[in-house]
């Protein structure tokens, strides 16, 4: 008697089992994008998701990373990701407001209007005085070229204050010259610095210089 009650709950058991772990199986992706959002949503993971070969850095990006803790992933396929996402913007409705994706598109276009928010670092009255400058001095310092239209390619990073940094030679004539020109960019006026998001930064340049 005792043996049959054991046998009949060890079964009872296993069915159990059975029926949980066929449920969970039987979950669709749509459900299961829902479960996890809503955990996600009520461990304060916020995340959106769409394709593309290489992210772009993008203001809209940058508005909802840093006023609504939204992170942005990109990934290889949406199919799980598009239920995912619509249950994360069902449930951030009900904390940011129901038009808050309405508000970010209209914050980021108006950052993306502000002077200095994403902007090239720039030489002073452009590429042709920066190539100027070089060919004047080279001049001065009556340093022979080779022949006219000679061309050197040069890499630097201009920094949050303007200065070049780490000026190279990628590819050039000869070692006087080289030099010479590497002398130069060391005295340069001082740059437009780079901008992302309202804030300076360094930023790298590869540039061409036709020698006159």
């Amino acid at each position: 008697m005792y043996n049959n009650k054991k046998v009949k709950i060890r079964t009872l058991w296993i069915l159990i089992t059975i029926l949980t772990t066929n449920l969970i199986f039987a979950q669709t992706d749509c459900e299961k994008a829902k479960i996890q959002a809503t955990l996600d949503f009520h461990n304060s993971i916020y995340s959106f998701h769409s394709e593309e070969i290489l992210p772009v850095e993008q203001t809209y990006f940058y508005v909802l990373r840093e006023y609504y803790k939204i992170n942005w992933y990109f990934i290889d396929s949406l199919g799980y990701y598009n239920y995912y996402d619509n249950k994360m913007i069902e449930l951030l409705k009900t904390k940011y407001g129901e038009n808050f994706l309405n508000r970010a598109h209209m914050l980021t276009d108006s950052l993306d209007k502000t002077e200095n928010w994403k902007k090239d670092a720039e030489y002073p009255d452009g590429q042709q005085a920066f190539t100027k400058f070089i060919n004047l001095r080279l001049k001065k310092n009556k340093i022979n070229k080779p022949d006219n239209n000679s061309k050197v390619y040069i890499k630097f990073t201009i920094s949050t204050k303007g200065r070049i940094l780490n000026p190279e030679i990628v590819r050039g004539i000869n070692g006087n010259i080289d030099k010479e020109i590497l002398t130069i960019l060391k005295k340069m006026p001082k740059w437009k610095p780079a901008y992302l998001y309202g804030k300076p930064i360094n930023q790298g340049h590869m540039m061409q210089i036709k020698l006159e």
